[in-house]
């Protein structure tokens, strides 16, 4: 089975300016391996004599082979089965508008959808150290329990605090575990390769949200809202049960349990300003998601119109994952993050077809830099810490997809569609030039384009 291991520029690029990358390499358990060299000693004769060299474990990649493709089949799942569910919340929030919260605002159905993806994505400051202590098949078992009971429970909500608590802090809570598992596994086995299997596992995130919108919409209208939720529920299950026999760690168990955010971390100013772009981006990529179906039914189109939209944004957006992935693998994670956050700046129209333009441009280009972002960490991370680092970024960017749902749902009911394109296209380009500058970090603040980061 071919291995790769991260070349020495690579490693040097790490900051250890405070030195706990060193601490922490001293915990990981090395092997020896015999190198035959040439000895320089004259009056060896020329005689080759062994040296031995330590290799450490958690630097050495698979890079391939079917136990690490299987991992990748296990993370799809569960990013399907959680990330898919998140990119679906508008259909949600649009039928509570309409029907068991009629009464609310869209703000504040809104803070519903904002809080289920929060708490899955800022928990995961808990769940990457104990990913990178106790390995995942534990976490995926009671994320799945947890993440389904959830939306059971959803099934029989009819009052606005019923669907905070159930749906956004328990269901939240469920895809917590199971997603940042999903992230985190698939960087443990490969490195040369890691933008595309990464890719790969995220498609699954464009996969659900094309299944869960039409499951939901077909289910509600045939045999209603609880029944509908209970087959929503039944479909996580499934999912989460196949990825709990594919997913491992590569690194074995045992380890000490690392703190759950670790400030030190922006020490790195790569990963600080990796972080700062992010969040930016978030903004807008969750606002039109939660949004979408319900702008779309302010237009004057129909629900099943305002659904089929974000089918083919979630469509474009899983093709996206799988070629943005092998893209940035030959050419640069970053440079390819800049270059298509440049596709989303087109605006909203009026016309049906304008409407499904746009989202397919922007399913393409938020596909890509959405699955290119965790790469990211992960080149700029020792292995011991992907964990902990994708927890922490996605920690504090899960305060902007909290917010960004109820401030766009205000905007939408108090100055119009054209102010809320035009709020989201300036946090776009704020975002693209902080990626920009991450971009500089990483050369060491000397510019180059050609720069492979």
């Amino acid at each position: 089975m071919e291995t790769s291991k991260p070349p020495h520029v690579c490693a040097s690029q790490v900051n250890t300016s405070s030195g706990y990358e060193l601490a922490e390499s001293s915990t990981a358990i090395n092997r020896e391996r015999p190198i035959v060299q040439e000895s320089a000693d004259p009056f060896s004769s020329g005689v080759s004599t062994p040296r031995v060299e330590e290799v450490n474990d958690a630097d050495v990649f698979p890079d391939g082979g079917i136990r690490s493709w299987l991992v990748v089949l296990g993370s799809f799942l569960l990013l399907m089965a959680s990330y898919g569910l998140m990119n679906s919340v508008g259909v949600l929030q649009a039928y509570l508008e309409t029907h068991q919260l009629s009464g609310y605002s869209s703000r504040d159905v809104g803070w519903i959808s904002g809080l289920f993806v929060f708490t899955a994505l800022s928990l995961g400051v808990f769940v990457g150290p104990l990913f990178d202590a106790y390995g995942p098949k534990e976490l995926v078992i009671v994320g799945s329990g947890i993440y389904a009971l959830a939306v059971l429970l959803t099934a029989e909500c009819t009052h606005y605090w019923h669907f905070i608590i159930c749906f956004g802090l328990v269901g939240g809570t469920g895809a917590a575990l199971v997603s940042n598992i999903g992230m985190s596994c698939v960087p443990h086995w490969f490195y040369a390769k890691a933008g595309m299997a990464l890719g790969a596992a995220m498609a699954g995130a464009g996969l659900g949200g094309v299944v869960f919108p039409y499951i939901m919409r077909e289910t509600w209208a045939s045999i209603g809202f609880k029944w509908g939720m209970r087959v929503v529920a039944l479909v996580v299950f499934v999912l989460c049960s196949l990825a709990s026999f594919l997913v491992k760690s590569r690194l074995p168990r045992g380890g000490r349990l690392k703190a759950a955010f670790d400030i030190r971390c922006f020490k790195d100013m790569r990963f600080t300003w990796l972080t700062a772009a992010t969040f930016c981006l978030e903004l807008p990529v969750f606002a039109l998601l939660g949004l979408l179906p319900t702008y779309v039914v302010k237009q004057g189109f129909s629900s099943s119109q305002s659904v089929n939209l974000l089918v083919v944004l979630n469509v474009f957006n899983c093709v996206a994952r799988f070629i943005a992935g092998g893209v940035s693998d030959r050419y640069g994670r970053l440079n390819i993050l800049i270059s298509l956050i440049f596709a989303i700046l087109y605006p909203f129209s009026h016309s049906i077809i304008a409407l499904y333009i746009f989202c397919a441009t922007y399913g393409l280009a938020s596909g890509s830099f959405i699955s290119l972002a965790p790469v990211c960490v992960r080149q700029i991370s020792a292995a011991k810490e992907i964990g902990m680092r994708f927890g922490t970024l996605y920690c504090l960017v899960s305060f902007a997809t909290l917010i960004c749902i109820p401030i766009g749902g205000e905007m939408l009911e108090k100055v119009g569609a054209h102010m809320v394109v035009v709020w989201l296209g300036g946090v776009l380009i704020l975002s693209m030039l902080l990626f920009m500058v991450a971009r500089w970090a990483c050369l060491d603040y000397k510019w180059n384009w050609r720069s492979k980061i």
